[in-house]
């Protein structure tokens, strides 16, 4: 009855910390730490669940500090302990698993393969997160009163943990509504100066210009307003991207066509520079208009600042899919490639990147990570820039 009772006053304090005037994260460590008291647990960690990319994040702890823990797997797929309470929507210990691995090996050699208690934070039926707890490596084990007082303390938990993500997701909005407000007055003001400028002199003008005059404003108004069309179709990328208002849906496709088509609609009259090496059986599992984006954004790069040839390679390799760019310019500088998706980078080479935003390969980026992938950037051999994007195929 001790311990019952223990749990039932977890619960009570619980309670009344839902009704004080506590900052979110004050609330988790409290969810952590009154478990912990209740029930024996040495550790308790609360991590929120990120459906997007079937990932957990770690966001308070208790017995242990939080880097340590945030260092810890990441992906669903390597514990089958949080899957399996996911699904059950109930408390569940590493021993009750029915798997080869419960755990990931490393987190089995420091907790023990039975040692280790997750209990899934549910909403409306939804899995916002976890709470996972052991007692320094010794066995664990949780009769019928345990676990009831666990889902009384899962449910405050749960809306603990809801509202932690409302309060951040506010600031989030927020912060990406003043950013972009800052950001587009910033980038747009440049470009629509120019297109302003020539188009005032054309209607105003025009009569005392030369034909040759004429057409070469004619031809920098065109340039200008692609330039300017281009850059707003990267800011509302950017904006959708952070707002996380896209949707990525992963679909399977045949490569070599989608490459092909891409080299024709980016290369145009250069496509005899692009070589494509693609086997005609491969196919990848992504959403088709981020793909597009991404390597799109790779083949303009690689003609707009390399040099000829450009090869677009791909296969799949440790159950990822791999697609190569790689062109035989200059590169990138070494001081400049650990900056390389950051935005607004220019430098690809002296003077490059002057005519661009430098968003397009921060926005790739986003779009490979919304997939749950990355793109790499390394020198290629001999010579040249070399990307790599990489996708989970599976």
């Amino acid at each position: 009855m001790r311990e019952l009772t223990a749990e039932l006053r977890a619960v009570r304090d619980l309670a009344r910390a839902a009704q004080g005037a506590y900052e979110v994260d004050e609330l988790l460590d409290r969810i952590c730490a009154s478990v912990s008291e209740a029930f024996g647990f040495a550790r308790a960690v609360v991590s929120r669940y990120l459906p997007e990319t079937d990932e957990v994040e770690r966001v308070a702890a208790y017995g242990v500090s939080l880097d340590a823990v945030r260092a810890l797997p990441r992906r669903l797929a390597d514990w089958p302990l949080l899957r399996q309470a996911q699904q059950t929507g109930e408390a569940v210990l590493a021993a009750d698993v029915q798997s080869d691995r419960a755990i990931p090996l490393d987190v089995a050699d420091e907790f023990g393969t039975g040692a280790l208690m997750t209990l899934p934070l549910m909403s409306q039926g939804r899995c916002l997160g976890f709470l996972s707890a052991d007692r320094g490596g010794a066995p664990l084990g949780l009769d019928e009163s345990a676990r009831a007082g666990l889902t009384t303390i899962g449910v405050l938990a749960a809306s603990f943990l809801e509202r932690a993500l409302m309060h951040d997701e506010q600031i989030r909005v927020d912060r990406l509504k003043s950013n972009f407000i800052a950001l587009a007055s910033h980038e747009l003001r440049a470009p629509a100066a120019v297109v302003y400028g020539i188009s005032s002199t054309l209607r105003l003008r025009s009569g005392e210009l030369t034909h040759e005059r004429l057409d070469e404003l004619r031809e920098a108004l065109y340039e200008q307003s692609e330039r300017f069309y281009r850059l707003v179709e990267q800011l509302l990328d950017l904006s959708r991207l952070e707002a996380r208002s896209i949707r990525i849906e992963p679909e399977r496709f045949a490569v070599l066509g989608m490459v092909e088509e891409l080299v024709r609609a980016y290369a145009a009259e250069r496509s005899l520079q692009v070589e494509v090496d693609v086997p005609v059986e491969l196919e990848a599992r992504a959403d088709r208009e981020a793909f597009e984006r991404i390597v799109g954004n790779l083949i303009a790069n690689a003609l707009r600042y390399g040099e000829p040839p450009i090869r677009v390679t791909a296969e799949q390799r440790d159950r990822h899919f791999r697609l190569a760019i790689e062109d035989r310019g200059k590169g990138v500088p070494p001081e400049f490639a650990p900056h390389l998706f950051e935005r607004f980078t220019r430098g690809h080479g002296p003077g490059a990147r002057s005519s661009g935003a430098g968003l397009g390969l921060s926005i790739a980026q986003s779009y490979a990570q919304a997939h749950g992938g990355k793109l790499i950037y390394e020198p290629a051999k001999p010579r040249g820039a070399r990307f790599e994007l990489v996708l989970p195929n599976s």
